[in-house]
């Protein structure tokens, strides 16, 4: 999980055997962003990441890391997103750029957190949100997932 804070610092850990919705809701909480390690260099970055604690609140503690180390995690995940907001829509209705949902990548990929980026009246644009390099998509609102904000 890695993020900047409102004073734009870095911040940035690893966790190991946590439960994966509770870490969903603790970024979204706290307006970070997940990426799970899949090559060598990844495994060696993540190895020095402090670790983080979640607690069943859904906070969390991702203590800071030096802006050299945050760089390298986000230039393997893509680069930072528009600001991921810090609140949980309640409904479809409440929609806006920078909020956090569960959309389908395909049938046989299943669904993946995604950032809202445009919103008309029927349709929204996303971005994966851990995957920040694969291009836009465009998905009805109506096939989209909230996650619970309690």
């Amino acid at each position: 999980m890695f993020g900047l804070d409102k004073e734009r610092k870095p911040h940035a850990a690893r966790f190991m055997g946590e439960n994966d919705a509770l870490l969903a809701k603790a970024a979204a909480v706290m307006g970070m962003r997940l990426a799970v390690p899949v090559s060598k260099r990844h495994f060696e970055t993540v190895s020095k990441l402090p670790a983080g604690k979640i607690h069943a609140t859904g906070n969390g503690l991702v203590p800071s890391v030096d802006q050299k180390l945050y760089d390298e995690i986000s230039s393997l995940v893509g680069g930072e997103l528009s600001e991921i907001s810090t609140s949980l829509p309640r409904s479809l209705a409440q929609l806006a750029p920078g909020h956090l949902v569960i959309a389908q990548a395909t049938v046989e990929d299943g669904w993946w957190p995604a950032i809202v980026i445009k919103k008309s009246s029927d349709a929204v644009t996303l971005k994966w949100r851990d995957y920040p390099s694969e291009p836009e998509m465009v998905r009805p609102i109506s096939a989209l997932a909230l996650l619970n904000p309690d």
